[in-house]
């Protein structure tokens, strides 16, 4: 066996998570759960490159339409796999309404964000307000941009994880000296496959 690739992982907040999807539904009323899935992954993306760590601290995944922070999505689809005291507290800041294949997500106005810091609001804010205009499809085309996303997209199989350490430049020095930084505020992980 050999080491084919390191996945940085950082723990995902729940909470933090709910707050950031509360913020979003506040700022843009009705918002979809495509456009809060692609706003946190421009504004996780841009806040570790930026500060370090990311804001929700989920992993993305490469799906049909671009990346998905995993936790976000599945909460947003209310799914079995999230405990009901998870899912208890979204419901208790958002409402969501389903129409057909759309989620539409409105804040209850709790307007507490205290387990967001000053700089999560703002990349939130920043990538609500560059996104929230662009059609679905120009979103889309923009998402599938990413290199991490491309790298994940090609990879045989549904919904790979997608290797953010991509994020941190084009060589391979900068990749490691990015995950020697990293190391202690993330799990990194090491996929492993047969020589």
């Amino acid at each position: 066996m050999k080491f084919v690739q390191d996945i940085i992982r950082f723990p995902v907040n729940p909470d933090k998570c709910i707050q950031g999807v509360d913020l979003l539904a506040q700022r843009q009323p009705g918002i979809t759960q495509y456009y809060v899935c692609k706003v946190f992954f421009f504004a996780d993306r841009e806040h570790l490159l930026d500060w370090g760590r990311p804001i929700s601290g989920d992993r993305f995944v490469a799906m049909e339409h671009g990346p998905v922070p995993s936790f976000v999505y599945d909460l947003l689809k209310n799914c079995d796999a999230e405990p009901d005291e998870v899912v208890q507290k979204l419901n208790e800041r958002v409402l969501i309404e389903r129409q057909h294949n759309m989620l539409k997500v409105y804040s209850k106005g709790k307007n507490s964000f205290d387990l967001l810091s000053g700089s999560d609001v703002e990349y939130l804010e920043w990538s609500l307000k560059k996104h929230i205009h662009l059609s679905f499809g120009r979103l889309r085309e923009l998402s599938h941009q990413d290199r991490s996303y491309k790298a994940a997209w090609e990879k045989p199989g549904l919904n790979n994880e997608m290797d953010i350490s991509l994020w941190f430049g084009d060589n391979d020095e900068e990749r490691g000296a990015a995950l020697d930084e990293l190391s202690g505020k993330a799990n990194i992980m090491f996929s492993t496959a047969a020589e």
